[in-house]
C-alpha cells in the first residue's frame, strides 16, 4: 500500500500486521486494494499491557485522515483472566448484566439472524472463535461465512471480524451469525456486502466501521430501508461521527471507558467518535427536550447509546492471524456488544410472538423510539434500572463533556441488559 505514510511515535516493535505494513516492519497483503478518501474503515484500537496506551503510530492513508491512529502492539497480560487491561466476556456479562439463557431455557439470541459486515476473507474465522470459546468456557457459534473477496485477504480486517464474531458471541451465544466479506473496503463492495445481507433475510446488520461523511451520503439512504433489519454502525474512534452511524435510521454505537466491574465504574471514552453530522438534519426521535437542552442544532447527534471501547480496558480477543491474544479497544468492540444485546431483545420478543424491531423509524416498533422514550422531559432517565447513566468524561477527542441524562459524549449511555431485554419485551 504505498499511498500510505506513517508518522512513527516510538520504536519499530517486533509485531507485524502485514495488511498495512504496520510499523514498516513488511508488506501489503497479496491482491489488497489501495483505500480511496470514501473508503471504510474500521473502528478499532489494540492497546499494550503498559499504563501508557498513548497511538504510537499515526496513519494518513490516500490522502485520508483516519480519524485517529492506531496502536497495533500485543498486550503481554492478556493471558491472564484477571489482568486489569483486558476484560474477559464473564466480566462483560458482569458489568453489563447479560443473561446468556432465555426463559425458554434456550441460549440468548436463539432464532434470531445477525450480519456481520467486514471486508476481505479470512480463513480462520471459526477455528479463533473456536479458540476464544474454549479459553474462556463459552458457547461456540458455528459461522455462516459469505466471501466476496475470494483470496483477497487483510490482516487488520481479518482482526476486526474477529472482534465481531467474538464480541456477538459474548452476549447472544444463541444467534445466527452471517459474516460477510466485502471484496473490498470500497463504498461499492461494502454496499453489495449489505445488499447480500438483506437477501439472506437477517434481523440485524452490524456494520463496526465508518466512513468521512459526504453531502451526497443521502443517495445511499435506500441501503438501510429494510424495516426487518435493525442497522447497528460504529460511530467511529476521533472527534466526529462517521457514517453510516450519523443516518437516521442507523443506531449509532459510541464508546466509553469501563475502568472497573465490581463497584461499576463507567466514564465516557475520550476518542469515541461523538458530534453533529454535517449531513443529516435531527430525527423526529431526537426532538425531544431531553435532547435538545444538549443539541441545540437542527442535525442529528452521534451516538445513541455506547459502551465499553477503551482500550486500556478492552476486551480480550484471540486471533491467530496476528499471533494469538490482544487486549482490543474502539468503538468496533462496542458496537459489536450492543449488536448481541440487540439479538438477545429480538429473541425474548420473538419467544413472546411479538414482531422484530427495526430501527427504520417510519415502520413497525422502532428501536429508538423505545430507547428515547427511557429519557424524561427534564433529560434525566425515567428507568435508571435500564439506562447506565454515563456521568463523567469527555468524547469525541475532548469536544463533548458527559453529563447527567442524555449528552452528546455518550448518548443514551450504556444498558442493564437485563432489564433492557425485559423492557423490550414489552414494547
Amino acid at each position: 500500500m504505498n499511498e500510505c505514510t506513517w508518522a512513527r511515535r516510538s520504536a519499530c516493535v517486533a509485531v507485524w500486521l502485514g495488511s498495512v505494513g504496520l510499523y514498516g516492519c513488511g508488506t501489503s497483503d497479496t491482491g489488497q486494494d489501495a483505500a480511496a478518501p470514501d473508503d471504510f474503515r474500521h473502528a478499532y484500537v489494540l492497546s499494550s499491557a503498559s499504563a501508557d496506551v498513548s497511538r504510537d503510530i499515526q496513519e494518513t492513508h490516500a490522502g485520508n485522515d483516519l480519524k485517529g491512529s492506531e496502536a497495533y502492539v500485543p498486550s503481554s497480560a492478556v493471558s491472564s483472566s484477571t489482568s486489569p487491561h483486558g476484560w474477559t466476556p464473564q466480566q462483560f456479562q458482569a458489568a453489563y448484566n447479560v443473561p446468556l439463557t432465555q426463559q425458554d431455557s434456550k441460549p440468548s439470541g436463539y432464532g434470531i439472524k445477525v450480519a456481520i459486515i467486514t471486508a476481505y476473507h479470512y480463513g480462520n474465522m471459526q477455528s479463533d472463535l473456536n479458540a476464544w470459546a474454549s479459553h474462556f468456557s463459552q458457547r461456540p457459534i458455528t459461522l455462516n461465512i459469505i466471501n466476496q473477496a475470494g483470496n483477497i485477504t487483510n490482516s487488520s480486517w481479518a482482526l476486526q471480524g474477529n472482534i465481531a464474531v467474538q464480541m456477538v458471541s459474548t452476549v447472544s451465544p444463541g444467534a445466527t451469525i452471517y459474516v460477510i466479506e466485502a471484496k473490498s473496503v470500497s463504498q461499492t463492495d461494502i454496499r453489495t456486502a449489505i445488499q447480500t445481507a438483506v437477501s439472506l433475510g437477517v434481523n440485524i446488520v452490524s456494520m463496526p466501521f465508518g466512513a468521512d461523511e459526504t453531502f451526497t451520503e443521502g443517495s445511499q439512504a435506500y441501503l438501510f430501508s429494510s424495516a426487518r433489519v435493525v442497522w447497528i454502525a460504529a460511530s467511529g474512534d476521533a472527534t466526529t461521527p462517521s457514517f453510516p452511524a450519523t443516518y437516521a435510521d442507523v443506531i449509532a454505537v459510541g464508546g466509553t471507558t469501563l475502568s472497573s466491574v465490581n463497584p461499576f465504574i463507567e466514564t465516557a471514552w475520550v476518542d469515541a467518535g461523538a458530534g453533529m453530522s454535517i449531513v443529516e438534519r435531527m430525527p423526529s426521535y431526537q426532538m425531544i427536550p431531553a435532547v435538545q437542552q444538549r443539541n441545540t442544532t437542527a442535525y442529528r447527534s452521534v451516538p445513541d447509546v455506547a459502551f465499553s471501547a477503551d482500550p486500556q480496558f478492552g476486551a480480550q480477543i484471540y486471533a491467530s492471524v496476528v499471533g494469538g491474544w490482544f487486549v482490543v479497544g474502539g468503538t468496533s468492540v462496542s458496537t459489536a456488544f450492543f449488536t448481541g444485546v440487540v439479538a438477545s431483545a429480538n429473541a425474548a420478543r420473538k419467544s413472546r410472538n411479538l414482531p422484530l424491531l427495526t430501527s427504520v423509524t417510519s415502520q413497525g416498533v422502532s428501536l429508538q423510539d423505545s430507547l428515547y422514550n427511557l429519557m424524561s422531559t427534564n433529560g434525566g432517565p425515567t428507568n435508571s434500572t435500564v439506562l447506565n447513566d454515563v456521568v463523567n468524561g469527555t468524547a469525541g477527542e475532548g469536544s463533548y463533556s458527559a453529563g447527567s441524562g442524555y449528552d452528546i459524549a455518550t448518548g443514551l449511555g450504556s444498558l442493564n441488559v437485563q432489564e433492557f431485554i425485559d423492557y423490550m419485551a414489552t414494547q
